[in-house]
């Protein structure tokens, strides 16, 4: 009975990943889409290049895209759940278990590195779309490490799909942010 005095109580809810009404659940909800989206692209619109990381360019203007619209501070790192979660249906064809796990680390390092510092200037957010992408040679490399399962870009050497990856995914985080940061404001 200490509140009959008419005060109310101290609010106690999250600020870290709060969710106010609908219109967060439907972003949320968009931004999984996206990573759905990345993936649709990634398995249907084949390029034939035999670049590695060649799809880092959509993958990552789409994450991107997502980051600058929606304004959700860990928005690439739903995208990325979206991403990794349709890695498991069936009509893609990945050949390889550890894909979820890859699609995972480009979001949240993404939103890692981004949202750490806060900087937004265009050379920041290529240089950490690039390292965020760049993440998936390095995981795949310790997984080839540990687990002794072949990647077919990482048997001739490390650096070559490192860099390539590093620049696909620095162009399409820079072509995601310059595109749709105008759309933002």
């Amino acid at each position: 009975m200490n509140f009959t005095n008419g005060n109310m109580y101290q609010k106690n809810t999250s600020k870290a990943f709060q969710i106010d009404n609908a219109a967060d659940l439907l972003k949320i909800g968009l931004l999984l889409l996206l990573g759905f989206f990345a993936i649709v692209l990634r398995e249907r619109i084949n390029i034939p290049m035999k670049l590695p990381g060649h799809h880092g360019f959509e993958f990552m203007l789409l994450f991107m895209a997502g980051k600058t619209l929606s304004r959700q501070r860990y928005a690439m790192s739903i995208s990325s759940i979206g991403a990794s979660a349709s890695a498991f249906m069936p009509l893609f064809h990945f050949g390889n278990a550890f894909m979820p796990f890859t699609l995972l680390l480009p979001g949240i390092i993404g939103d890692l590195i981004i949202n750490k510092t806060g900087k937004t200037n265009y050379l920041y957010i290529a240089v950490a779309g690039g390292l965020a992408y760049s993440s998936i040679p390095i995981s795949r490399q310790v997984i080839m490490m540990v687990t002794g399962i072949p990647f077919g870009s990482l048997l001739n050497g490390f650096l070559y799909p490192f860099v390539l990856h590093f620049v696909f995914g620095a162009l399409g985080a820079l072509a995601g942010a310059g595109i749709f940061s105008r759309f933002a404001k």
